[in-house]
């Protein structure tokens, strides 16, 4: 069975369709384009992309300015202990000692006897009367004596007189101080009065003893006939070694007389005991050493 189109539709199709070909053949020439538009609001961002691939390394820069020093770090560990110093024999001697056979010295021919001890064994040493400080005179002259302590440290050494040129003499009278220099380091000195001429001499009218001892034993000795008050140095003569051995010191007392016991390093023999005091009394006596017991 045949549809049929309505005829009302129909026609208002041919009409519409006849509308539009009158109004494409009216139609004129197009005008020019309007004016862009404002540009309308940007959207939201997409997505990130993925991490592209990194670029080559860039030149270095130019170096910076130093910081400030940085506060100083704790102190390091103690380093390890240094070489050993030198054994005492090869140091110098703080146990050096002078003594004098006088305690006043004439300046003119005035003999005396000066005796050291607690050098460094072979040290070279110098005698000087030290006068003031701008002065000092060399004993025996202005080369001065060839003194060498001994293999114990000890030396002894006699004057005629004090030597020195004249006008040096003329200013020494006064108490002085006689120093002993080792060339090693070691000094020591002693007071000692310094007259014109020569100072009156002692009588001669003294004695000494000594007892036979063994070897390592203690010496005992006696003295009289000296000044009261005296200082007075035993020495035995040649004793050590061919050098004199100074033993030890005593006082005089109100007699004149004296007693000591002296330590003794002594080998066998038989020796001249010397006793000199500081005001001129000398005395000698035989010192006799045996084998030990």
């Amino acid at each position: 069975m045949r549809k049929r189109f309505p005829v009302k539709g129909l026609a208002i199709a041919l009409l519409s369709s006849v509308l539009v070909i009158v109004l494409v053949a009216c139609a004129g020439d197009p005008g020019k384009p309007g004016l862009a538009g404002l540009s309308g609001n940007p959207g939201n961002p997409g997505p990130g992309g993925p991490s592209g691939v990194q670029g080559p390394a860039g030149e270095p820069g130019l170096p910076g300015s130093p910081g400030n020093p940085g506060n100083p770090g704790p102190p390091g560990a103690p380093g390890p202990s240094g070489a050993a110093g030198l054994a005492g024999a090869d140091s110098v001697s703080p146990g050096a000692r002078l003594v004098v056979s006088k305690a006043s010295i004439g300046t003119a021919d005035d003999s005396f006897t000066v005796w050291g001890s607690g050098f460094i064994p072979g040290e070279p040493v110098v005698l000087l009367l030290q006068v003031d400080q701008n002065l000092q005179i060399i004993l025996g002259g202005s080369r001065g004596p060839q003194i060498t302590a001994n293999g114990a440290g000890a030396f002894s050494m006699s004057f005629d007189a004090l030597g020195g040129s004249s006008a040096s003499l003329e200013r020494a009278p006064g108490f002085r101080t006689l120093a002993a220099n080792g060339v090693n380091g070691s000094r020591a000195s002693a007071p000692v009065l310094i007259v014109d001429g020569v100072p009156d001499q002692t009588s001669g009218a003294t004695s000494l003893a000594a007892a036979a001892t063994a070897v390592g034993d203690p010496i005992r000795i006696w003295g009289a006939g000296f000044v009261a008050g005296e200082r007075v140095a035993l020495v035995a003569v040649a004793a050590s070694a061919g050098e004199d051995a100074v033993l030890i010191g005593a006082s005089v007392n109100d007699s004149g007389a004296f007693e000591v016991i002296s330590s003794n390093s002594l080998g066998v023999g038989i020796f001249t005991l010397w006793a000199t005091g500081d005001m001129g009394s000398e005395a000698t006596a035989p010192l006799l050493i045996v084998e030990e017991k």
